[in-house]
């Protein structure tokens, strides 16, 4: 068989069998190991940022339950009160300080008043962002036997809510002495004592 010269190995040179063989692919096992390990990296990240954000989460958490002590979540809670009572009018004071005087409602209902009020405030900031505060109780108030139901009144000044009812006018007293009678049946001391001597 005829060859060409070219492909047939010459026999002074050995057979190139002493050279490390390497394939024209880039060998894939490091990639590989170098994704695993960024994968490994993202997730300690991401690992983290979850506990970041928990602890961020708790904090919050905290904040909100002692100002929901404090306040109650979304406003809820009814503003503090003060009874005075003296001689001629019963007198109940709100402190309703975060309210405005058309954002509060007073009704009656026989000798119960409920007041309620609700405010809301949204402020804008020139970033685009907003703030919204919504607050809004309601309070139901049992008022005393002794006062006249019909002469409500409510004044606002300073923050105050002033409910005041005026007392019932009762009827002069006089002194008297009442007699007291005593019974046929019954026998007085005196009498018991002058069977006992006869």
């Amino acid at each position: 068989m005829l060859c060409s010269p070219v492909f047939q190995p010459s026999l002074g040179i050995p057979f190139a069998f002493n050279m490390p063989v390497r394939s024209l692919w880039q060998e894939n096992r490091p990639i590989f190991i170098q994704m695993e390990n960024e994968r490994l990296r993202q997730m300690e990240e991401l690992r983290r940022r979850v506990e970041f954000i928990d602890q961020v989460h708790q904090l919050l958490l905290k904040k909100v339950m002692n100002t929901d002590s404090a306040t109650e979540l979304s406003g809820s809670k009814s503003p503090s009160y003060k009874l005075e009572k003296d001689g001629n009018c019963f007198c109940l004071m709100l402190d309703t300080k975060d309210f405005l005087p058309e954002e509060l409602t007073v009704k009656q209902v026989g000798r119960k008043l409920l007041v309620s009020g609700k405010h809301e405030k949204k402020d804008e900031a020139r970033n685009g962002s907003y703030s919204y505060k919504y607050q809004e109780f309601s309070q139901e108030l049992e008022l005393p036997e002794d006062v006249q139901p019909d002469a409500v009144t409510c004044s606002f000044s300073n923050g105050q809510l002033q409910i005041e009812v005026p007392s019932l006018a009762l009827p002069a007293v006089t002194e008297r002495t009442v007699p007291i009678s005593t019974s046929p049946a019954m026998k007085t001391q005196q009498e018991r004592s002058a069977e006992e001597q006869e």
